[in-house]
């Protein structure tokens, strides 16, 4: 291959991979498909795939991740000439599965067209499995995420998951790249053999448009015959992230969350019984917008309030204001979720969480949830680097403990059943695992607090809350995400997005937003097949090489 024909793979994935996910400049999700298709040339036609297919990525996932040095710069104190490397460095670290990948397929040369395209499928699958493990896991940038925008589109995710569908979407990119003869550069006309790829790449595409159309109606129906309504206000403070931890502060803070509160409660109204509160919900199934903060035809009286991660930005349990809230809660009689820190331990020797908490609608404790998946950096530091010799370069940077397993609160309310709500506090909502865990141990609704102010009017907000709506849709289950200054959203089980406004003008609001959900307890096949993708994935990955091994040998 050419040192100009290495360039242009080289910066077709990388663009690919910029404008296929959420970004500030435009996104077009089908792009995304343009990064496996660059590593998979490359592996098939370069000297150098390991190099080239890692140089592709570096650019545009660093641009993607660009809202780790804007919080880096803002709030960490780094100069630019520090916060930019931060980006890059984690750009370095999502690109170099990119040059797995190319290194393994070029391997993979001497295997038949088809055997390709399924290699490169589930080795994709396999190598964005293990990036979502590998150390703490950093499962952004999935191929699959680039899609999230598109109701329609994102419903194989109910059957494969994020990785499953991610490593279906490499295999079709391949399986065109094969059948415009760009893998070996053939010659423009089309062969028998390309030909049959090139029908079989349109008949995947052609697939999983009729799943997705046949799934979004079949869901809509079964869920207006089925599912408990929960009326939920989700309440969005905008408190700046300079301002909140300031012991001035916080009685402000806290007098902004009752205040919103409070008209969210007063301003709904009766919405019929709880059959109308089911059809209107179904009603909204699957559309990109429709909630607004302040329309009451959207939701009725709250028996839900959710605040944001660290809403509270004191000690719950240790602070002057644990009365005062408890005492709102009782006066409104809604159950409010709303997260701030905890700790367990001594005075002298506290260890401090991030915690999510429950007060029912009589204003007593009923349930607290610590975070478990902890940030790297933001709230803990990596092995090796919490060691003594490094604390005065890191001096500040984490200092949290992950918790313990009780991630269901039970919200109880008269004229309905129970309905138990599992927590994802921030980052944990880009994992599938938790959501899927929460799942099993019995959440009928799906609750998401965070706080993404760190991060400006990045792309980060837009990026995080389609990684929260595939979670949505892989479980079958509504997620409630409440922010700080945004994006909040309902999300229904199809991926549709119910949020203020716009994303550009969700963000940095004071704003509250009611809305229908609800609660269910049907499993998707993905919830099933879930634990068994991994073993299968690299059985048959094993079998393709024995089988290739053994044509060689005889």
């Amino acid at each position: 291959m050419s040192a100009a024909l290495s360039v242009f793979w080289l910066l077709a994935g990388t663009l690919g991979l910029f404008f296929g996910v959420a970004n500030d400049i435009f996104h077009a999700p089908f792009a995304v498909l343009l990064y496996p298709a660059a590593l998979f040339v490359l592996a098939m036609r370069s000297a150098s795939p390991f190099r080239l297919g890692w140089l592709t990525g570096i650019p545009g996932a660093a641009l993607s991740l660009f809202w780790i040095a804007v919080a880096a710069h803002l709030y960490g104190g780094f100069p630019w000439l520090l916060a930019a490397p931060c980006s890059v460095l984690l750009g370095m670290y999502v690109a170099l599965w990119g040059g797995i990948f190319a290194w393994i397929m070029a391997h993979c040369r001497a295997f038949s067209v088809w055997r390709r395209c399924l290699a490169a499928g589930l080795l994709w699958y396999a190598l964005e499995w293990c990036r979502g493990w590998f150390g703490s896991g950093f499962p952004w940038l999935g191929l699959s995420s680039g899609l999230a925008a598109w109701p329609l589109w994102m419903q194989p995710l109910s059957v494969l998951g994020a990785y499953g569908y991610s490593g279906l979407l490499a295999a079709l990119s391949c399986l065109f790249c094969e059948a415009l003869g760009l893998s070996h550069g053939a010659e423009p006309k089309i062969g028998r053999g390309r030909a049959a790829a090139l029908a079989a790449a349109l008949g995947i595409l052609l697939l999983l448009f009729g799943f997705g159309r046949w799934r979004m109606d079949r869901v809509a129906a079964e869920l207006a015959a089925e599912g408990e309504p929960v009326v939920v206000s989700l309440i969005q403070g905008n408190v700046r992230q300079d301002l909140k931890w300031t012991r001035d502060y916080q009685w402000n803070t806290l007098q902004k969350y009752m205040a919103l509160s409070s008209e969210a409660v007063k301003r709904g109204t009766s919405a019929g019984g709880r059959a109308e509160l089911r059809d209107a919900a179904v009603a909204a199934l699957g559309r990109p917008f429709g909630a607004s903060g302040g329309d009451t035809s959207l939701g009725g009286v709250p028996e839900l309030l959710i605040w944001p991660e660290t809403s509270m930005p004191f000690i719950y349990g240790r602070s002057p204001w644990d009365v005062a809230l408890r005492s709102f809660a009782r006066e409104l009689r809604v159950p409010l979720i709303f997260g701030s820190l905890g700790t367990r331990g001594t005075e002298e020797s506290p260890v401090l969480y991030n915690r999510a908490s429950l007060i029912d609608a009589a204003g007593r404790d009923a349930g607290a949830y610590d975070k478990e998946h902890l940030v790297p950096f933001g709230e803990y530091l990596p092995p090796v680097l919490d060691w003594k010799l490094f604390e005065p370069l890191l001096q500040g940077l984490g200092g949290f403990a992950p918790g313990g397993r009780k991630p269901l609160f039970e919200l109880k309310a008269e004229g309905r059943p129970a309905v138990l709500t599992g927590m994802l506090i921030c980052y944990e909502a880009i994992f599938p695992e938790l959501a899927r865990q929460r799942t099993a141990d019995g959440a009928q609704l799906l609750a998401n607090i965070s706080n993404d102010a760190w991060y400006d009017r990045t792309a980060a907000p837009v990026q995080h809350l389609q990684l929260a709506a595939m979670r949505a849709v892989e479980q079958g289950r509504y997620l409630a995400r409440a922010t700080n200054t945004g994006i909040s959203a309902f999300i229904d089980p199809l991926g549709g997005i119910h949020m203020p406004d716009a994303p550009d003008r969700a963000l940095f609001t004071d704003t509250w937003l009611t809305g229908k959900v609800l609660a269910l307890s049907r499993h998707t096949p993905y919830f099933y097949v879930h634990p068994w993708l991994p073993v299968l994935a690299l059985a048959l990955l094993a079998a393709l090489w024995r089988g290739t091994l053994r044509k060689r040998r005889f």
